[in-house]
């Protein structure tokens, strides 16, 4: 495959035909081969082997001599590598990567660089070769150097590149890394960096050195293994990486790791921890926290709705319409929807991102070698114990000075930090103090911040391990209350409820999710996030008598000075901005009106003319109600965003405490009410697929249909609500029966009824104010006119919330 051939603008002449092309590049091919093949070469040697008994002078009865093919390199070895590095760099100017291409298809580093560079790592060891001397040392040590960053170049990653050079790169790099998983290779690499470390201060050159291995280490871990199947067979020798893990563990490697990652607060360390961060995440790469402790629970194991025949809860026969005027009898509850099982079993079309983000975290799961589980257990151990406390702080220090957080590294910390939360909860051998580093609030207030600057910045790749650590620490915070760590999680749990700004973050990330630009994964997260940050906060709340929050409120100079105007009188005894908080009498009081706006005790200075026009902004702190802050969640594009995890079902344990929260709790079924979002509930009703809470999600979705079909059987309603209709009208017949005969759906009071509130036109003779509706009520009997008590339904619920809605008005009282 010849190098792409640069275009010129039509009308010019190129400079080199095709042939001439050709003729240059296969040129080139020969001086790189000719400087691969300078490197060395097999020659055989000849040793005496004695065999056999000895005399009784020691000497043996018999002698045969054996050959043996080893690895000589050539005096000049180390100039060839020089050479074929400048290729490399030379080669890096252009797009195709001729030369990494090429050195992978002649297996240089397999039968070259690797043997080079094994010999002269023993060669360099002074109990191998005691007596070097210091002339012979440093050549050697040159070769060394060269070959380790010879392997850097050759194991990079080629994310960065197009996807025509990263497919034809798949298999060389691969193949790359099962020539690393070799002891004598690990070992060579491990010895050189020791050597070096165990010395008081280094050189500059002998700090790359020591780099450069640990980026050696790093990449061979980034190379991923094909994706297998668990099913598929002979297949395992494909996989390398649980193999590498071993290797590493043998030969010391991974105590090494640990080591300097419990050193990583020395200063000598500084520059290393950005590629421990790569390392630590590879070596745990792909691998969920619940295949290390073998919890691979099925769904749905003990559901009701799994047993064949009939169930107490359907009882009867049913009659079900096709919509042609045919009656179908239905003897069984699991039969009602099973003649029209494909209205149901296809799926809503899934709105991928146009453009798949390169994302920071694989979260492609793999399935990991039983004998490998054991090492990863315990990596993860010492890594908790001996490393992350000191590890996660000296990150986070260097953090604070960082010039921008958009890149690999600070996603991926974010992400190890969750990680390894998560297997010190699910592991009770370990003690909570060991995680307390990221759970303090300095750190935590970082954590928060990155997560509010990617939300802003649209990097949806970085923002999800952010929320997954935020997740983490929550369940940590909880988890600590009760124990000896309960002031330390007190302290961070009363600051992060206290800042208003805080609670908006959350509301705001369950509503900012966008089907053509986020991946699927990063709405579960968002589900999983906002599940734990509502039951903690619920359960904080319950724990206090009164709860308040701190919030920054942006003052109207106009609506300042129309307040002022209005108020003729202004009592002279101050007013406490949260009644009985008890505040110092001395503070100028600021009471909150109806709209959320702060309402002045006094104006004793007046406004200027210069700042009248001014908006300014005032912190306050205000009472908080949990049931109130619930509504913030009750919006549209929750919803919407929610009922994307339908279709298929996914994250469902997450997904059914918010849709419940939007249509029981908070009273807002008509949410739902759009065409899209009811064709997704319809998957529910699908006998066929099994996801946790699938019984109480099916109540649920009963209990919205039944309230829908009677939004859509009265017209006003419909326009009422703005409720939209489904196309599929044999599925609505089919639904309808089952409805009629089964108990889903009515353990819950409605909200809408037929009995409801019908707003009239607004009349000049009846009305005092044309702004104000009349407000009738009607019932299902238009000759029946018995009272019936309005809807509750708040009036700013019944449109859809912009994103530029206010949050205030759920702190506001």
């Amino acid at each position: 495959m010849e190098p792409e051939i640069e275009d010129y603008a039509s009308g010019e002449e190129q400079p080199y035909s095709d042939e001439q092309v050709s003729e240059e590049v296969d040129r080139y091919r020969r001086i790189v081969l000719s400087a691969c093949s300078s490197l060395g070469n097999l020659q055989p040697v000849t040793k005496a082997v004695r065999s056999g008994c000895f005399g009784g002078e020691g000497r043996p009865i018999h002698c045969v001599s054996g050959t043996n093919m080893e690895y000589v390199p050539k005096d000049d070895c180390l100039s060839s590598l020089k050479d074929i590095k400048r290729y490399i760099q030379m080669d890096e100017q252009g797009d195709g990567k001729w030369v990494l291409q090429w050195l992978g298809e002649w297996q240089v580093l397999e039968r070259d660089i690797i043997p080079i560079f094994t010999l002269c790592v023993k060669r360099l060891l002074p109990s191998q070769s005691p007596n070097a001397t210091d002339e012979d040392r440093e050549h050697i040590l040159k070769i060394v150097t060269m070959c380790v960053e010879l392997f850097v170049f050759l194991t990079w990653n080629m994310k960065t590149e197009s996807p025509e050079v990263k497919m034809r790169f798949t298999q060389i790099l691969q193949m790359y890394k099962r020539m690393f998983a070799k002891n004598e290779v690990i070992f060579g690499l491990l010895s050189i960096a020791v050597m070096h470390l165990r010395k008081g201060h280094n050189t500059e050159r002998e700090a790359m050195l020591v780099k450069g291995v640990l980026y050696v280490f790093r990449n061979i871990l980034a190379i991923p293994d094909p994706l297998i199947s668990p099913t598929s067979k002979n297949m395992s020798g494909l996989e390398v990486h649980d193999k590498l893990l071993a290797i590493l563990d043998t030969e010391l490697a991974v105590d090494f790791f640990m080591t300097l990652l419990s050193s990583a607060d020395d200063r000598r360390f500084k520059d290393l921890r950005p590629i421990l961060v790569d390392v630590i995440y590879y070596m745990f790469y792909r691998v969920p926290v619940s295949a290390l402790f073998d919890k691979h629970g099925a769904w749905f194991e003990h559901s009701d709705l799994k047993r064949g025949g009939r169930h107490p809860t359907f009882g009867g026969v049913y009659a079900v319409s096709t919509g042609e005027g045919t009656i179908m009898p239905v003897f069984n509850a699991r039969e009602v929807l099973r003649p029209f099982a494909n209205l149901f079993k296809k799926p809503d079309k899934i709105r991928l991102p146009k453009v798949e983000p390169e994302c920071p975290v694989d979260y492609a799961w793999r399935s990991v070698d039983p004998d490998a589980i054991p090492i990863l257990r315990r990596i993860a151990a010492v890594f908790i114990e001996s490393c992350f406390n000191p590890f996660i702080t000296a990150m986070f220090d260097d953090l604070k000075t960082a010039t921008s957080i958009v890149n690999d590294t600070v996603p991926r910390l974010l992400y190890i930090a969750g990680y390894f939360i998560d297997v010190s909860l699910a592991n009770t051998e370990i003690d909570l103090g060991c995680t307390c580093a990221v759970v303090q609030t300095q750190i935590f207030g970082q954590v928060m911040r990155f997560t509010s600057t990617y939300m802003e910045l649209k990097e949806w790749s970085s923002l999800e391990p952010a929320m997954y650590c935020i997740q983490q620490i929550l369940l940590a915070l909880s988890k600590m209350c009760g124990t000896k760590l309960d002031s330390l999680s007190e302290n961070v749990l009363s600051n992060l409820f206290y800042d208003g700004d805080a609670l908006d973050l959350f509301v705001k990330l369950c509503r900012v999710y966008r089907p053509t630009k986020m991946r699927r994964q990063c709405l579960e997260q968002i589900a999983r996030l906002a599940d734990t940050f509502l039951n903690t906060l619920k359960a904080y709340a319950e724990s206090k008598s009164g709860m308040y929050i701190k919030k920054k409120i942006k003052r109207s100079a106009k609506k300042k000075a129309l307040n002022d105007a209005s108020q003729p009188s202004v009592s002279d005894e101050p007013v406490a901005a949260n009644g009985d908080m008890g505040e110092d009498e001395t503070k100028e009081p600021s009471v909150p009106d109806s709209d959320g706006e702060l309402e002045d005790s006094g104006n004793e200075g007046g406004v200027s003319s210069d700042d009248e026009n001014i908006d300014t902004e005032q912190m306050v702190e205000r009472s908080f109600d949990f049931a109130r802050f619930e509504n913030a969640f009750a919006v549209n594009e929750v919803a919407k965003s929610f009922t994307n995890l339908l279709a298929p079902p996914s994250a469902m344990e997450y997904v059914y405490p918010m849709l419940y929260r939007i249509a029981i709790t908070c009273q807002r079924p008509f949410l739902f009410f759009k065409k899209r979002t009811m064709d997704r509930l319809l998957l529910m009703f699908n006998d066929e697929l099994n996801f946790p809470h699938r019984v109480e999600m099916l109540d649920l979705v009963c209990w919205i249909f039944r309230q829908y079909m009677v939004v859509m059987d009265v017209p006003d309603l419909c326009k009422y609500y703005k409720a939209e209709g489904l196309n599929n009208k044999l599925a609505v017949e089919c639904v309808l029966a089952f409805l009629k005969n089964t108990r889903f759906g009515t353990s819950v009071k409605p909200v809408i009824t037929r009995h409801v509130v019908n707003l009239l036109p607004s009349n000049k003779d009846t009305s005092k104010n044309e702004d104000d509706a009349d407000v009738g009520q009607i019932t299902e009997d238009s000759n029946q006119l018995a009272a019936v008590p309005p809807v509750p339904v708040a009036n700013d619920t019944l449109e859809d919330m912009d994103d530029d809605f206010d949050l205030d008005q759920y702190f506001n009282f």
